[in-house]
């Protein structure tokens, strides 16, 4: 009988504790209120070319680091490219990829043009109506 009570106990225990643990929920579509819808990236050399020349001119940056942004944003173009796809029929799934592929772009380019203008560039990220019409947009969304 005592060995009956115990195993009724363990097993009620048991289901109990199993029953506070909460299921990790996914971000749904509805959730995500601050996701904006990239812009098209169109011809990646002219976008690459115009992003390269806005920063050259706004960060006042050396014409000597302008071959190597160009490299590192057309690199992240064409990658950005092959995902695009997903903001309109997944915007958790592009998220959770174009997040690493940033964090990439935006290491090489605090490498190439110093912290001090990197943060510089940060304060430069497109925000209201101005996202759609900002070459900028490209890198951020």
């Amino acid at each position: 009988m005592k060995n009956i009570l115990v195993a009724f106990l363990f097993s009620t225990v048991c289901t109990i504790c199993h029953a506070q643990v909460p299921v990790p929920k996914t971000p749904s579509v509805s959730s995500l209120t601050d996701f904006v819808k990239p812009p098209s990236i169109g011809d990646i050399g002219k976008t690459s070319s115009g992003i390269t020349d806005k920063l050259t001119k706004e960060l006042s940056l050396p014409s000597s680091q302008k071959p190597l942004l160009t490299d590192a944003v057309s690199g992240f173009l064409k990658k950005k490219e092959g995902i695009l796809g997903l903001a309109s029929s997944n915007p958790t799934s592009y998220l959770s990829k174009f997040s690493p592929m940033q964090n990439d772009l935006f290491g090489k380019m605090k490498g190439i043009m110093g912290a001090s203008s990197f943060t510089k560039f940060l304060g430069l990220k497109p925000s209201g109506s101005d996202v759609k019409s900002n070459i900028l947009s490209n890198l951020f969304f």
